[in-house]
């Protein structure tokens, strides 16, 4: 490899540290065959700081591995000459920290066997719950969820809602200005700290929540929001309890951190989404019933979810269609994010665009 080539790979892994490790200050990386060296501001060596190192490394290991590197040289530095700590590790070692601490932490997002198994073991028991009966005992959850639904339409449309663990969600009829400036002050929040943080999924959960926030709440028309907040409450048992089994892999930034509560949280999930999905199958066979009325007042209410999307002029078929495909198109979600998850690596070197691969080879 000709030394244009070392500069180039110097100039990007020094990049990338740089981005990854802000709060170390601007990094120096050069190739001195066979060693890589990379020199901090970080003030002493302490074991937090090595593992943020070769974590930030590990995201270069593929233009790593394809250099002739055999070790790699840690240095903390006091101005530009004065050396204050140094460690060095092979190469080997460096790019398998972070998996070997990722295997061992059952709270890592990097965790393989976390990654192989949580998903068909929350489901497994979810399945075994629901057909022995006893998953009537998590009612209460999926009664909330089915709630959060209809408040997490109200708040996109920039109503105020208070969902109750009853069955019932108090919604204000007027938009709230507060209520869309509370909502976008914390997308805004989650998309700055993940772009702070190198947390690119949530840069785009917020982005993508802005837009839409934006949209509902300024541009939607009222018949519209009556229609949907009547369908986001089974909407919700099937999309929440998704999108919260998807957060399961999705490492948010340092402060909104969920690595114990999304244990049962995806087992919640689970048990909500595979109950939803076979009730609503059930109905499309004609061995359950759609549930008209409300939960308080009996199927006698014409309030109910179901009353009301009629009363839109939803026939019963459209109905139950529309939460049929509701529910197959979020299954397919959930298998297609765990097929990505567990074969991440392999998967997005074939899928990157030729500029990203040059890149990072």
């Amino acid at each position: 490899m000709n030394p244009a080539d070392f500069d180039t790979a110097a100039a990007i892994v020094q990049h990338q540290l740089t981005e990854a490790l802000p709060r170390f200050g601007p990094m120096t990386v050069k190739f001195i065959t066979p060693t890589l060296q990379i020199r901090t501001q970080a003030p002493e060596e302490t074991e937090a700081i090595v593992r943020s190192l070769t974590t930030a490394l590990n995201d270069c290991r593929e233009a790593l591995s394809r250099l002739p590197i055999q070790t790699v040289t840690l240095y903390g530095m006091q101005g530009d000459r004065n050396i204050l700590w140094k460690r060095s590790m092979s190469l080997e070692t460096a790019l398998d920290l972070k998996d070997k601490r990722a295997n061992a932490d059952p709270f890592s997002f990097d965790n393989r066997s976390v990654n192989q198994f949580a998903l068909p073991i929350a489901f497994l028991s979810a399945g075994i719950a629901h057909w022995t009966g006893l998953d009537s005992l998590l009612l209460g959850v999926r009664i909330w969820i089915h709630e959060v639904g209809h408040a997490t339409v109200a708040w996109f449309y920039g109503h105020q809602a208070t969902p109750l663990p009853f069955g019932w969600t108090n919604v204000n009829p007027d938009r709230s200005l507060i209520v869309y400036l509370c909502f976008a002050t914390l997308w805004g929040l989650l998309g700055w700290v993940g772009w702070k943080e190198g947390k690119r999924v949530s840069v785009g959960i917020a982005a993508l929540a802005i837009v839409l926030q934006m949209g509902l709440t300024w541009f939607s028309k009222p018949d519209d929001f009556e229609l949907w907040l009547a369908f986001g409450g089974v909407g919700g048992e099937f999309a929440l309890s998704t999108a919260l089994i998807v957060a399961f892999y999705i490492p948010l930034p340092d402060r909104w951190r969920w690595d114990f509560w999304r244990y049962p949280t995806v087992v919640l999930a689970a048990s909500t989404f595979l109950n939803s999905f076979s009730f609503w199958h059930q109905i499309k066979r004609g061995t359950a019933d759609i549930p008209w009325g409300t939960l308080l007042n009996g199927s006698g209410d014409a309030g109910g979810d179901m009353n009301q999307l009629s009363d839109f002029g939803w026939s019963d078929r459209h109905i139950i269609d529309i939460y049929i495909r509701l529910g197959n198109g979020c299954l397919w979600v959930l298998i297609g994010v765990y097929i990505f998850r567990l074969f991440s690596p392999a998967i997005w070197m074939r899928l990157a665009p030729p500029t990203y691969r040059k890149i990072r080879m």
